[in-house]
């Protein structure tokens, strides 16, 4: 499910989605009608897939001007079962690139935060401190490392800019910083590729741990329902042959 802040036109087309998807998620006999027509080997990949999902540790990408980097951290959070990602973004427009993030935006809850009259990275802050995130963000100058950080509260793993690296508001609002190793001359490694240095062991750890850090019931059910609708193509279309027959 992807919830797009956009300004105008955009904005109030999601609007109008949205309302339509909560009509969907309600209709019982219709989610009935679309598992139906799951093939059986997407059902037993969904089995598979669900009890590892967890918002215990959430993806955040600041204005990372490549979509194929932004593709890729997707592509790599959602196979690490991370369900929810944040998007901010100023005047860049993130652009969903199948070929690259392999649909993974279509498996996971992803937010962005593109107000022109707002500092997004605040408004993005705001929204993750509410929720009780601890803000980690990537460093030089850090000395902790990924291994080190504490897992007992939510986590916020941020992302910055391919030059610029992550702005200072991230930086002065972060819980923690910590460092990637590097021992060759080159300053910095491509964004999606600390994604993947960062978030794969953490998740290692996180799943090694005792922390409850999975769905519960209600909240598979409701992500269960929402790969339902994102699977269907052609949705609408399904609705109408349902209601009329």
């Amino acid at each position: 499910m992807i919830e797009v802040l956009w300004d105008g036109k955009s904005i109030r087309k999601m609007m109008t989605q949205i309302v339509d998807i909560d009509r969907y998620l309600n209709e019982e006999g219709f989610l009935a009608y679309l598992e139906s027509m799951l093939p059986e080997s997407k059902r037993q990949k969904i089995a598979q897939v669900l009890p590892y999902r967890t918002r215990h540790v959430v993806t955040v990408i600041e204005n990372v001007l490549d979509s194929n980097n932004t593709n890729a951290i997707l592509r790599t959070s959602e196979g690490l079962g991370i369900q929810e990602a944040h998007l901010v973004y100023g005047n860049i427009k993130y652009i969903p690139q199948k070929s690259v993030s392999k649909g993974a935006h279509l498996w996971m809850d992803t937010f962005m935060y593109g107000k022109s009259e707002k500092d997004n990275a605040l408004d993005c802050i705001q929204q993750l401190k509410l929720k009780g995130y601890q803000l980690v963000v990537t460093s030089p100058k850090a000395s902790k490392s990924v291994e080190q950080l504490n897992l007992n509260k939510p986590l916020a793993i941020c992302f910055g800019q391919e030059s610029k690296g992550i702005s200072e508001t991230f930086l002065n609002y972060a819980d923690e910083q910590i460092c990637i190793p590097q021992y060759g001359f080159t300053e910095s490694y491509n964004v999606a590729v600390a994604a993947g240095m960062v978030l794969l062991p953490l998740m290692e750890k996180l799943r090694k741990s005792t922390i409850k850090w999975q769905l519960n019931d209600s909240e598979k059910l409701v992500v269960y329902k929402h790969w339902l609708l994102n699977y269907t193509k052609h949705l609408q279309a399904h609705y109408t042959r349902f209601k009329s027959a």
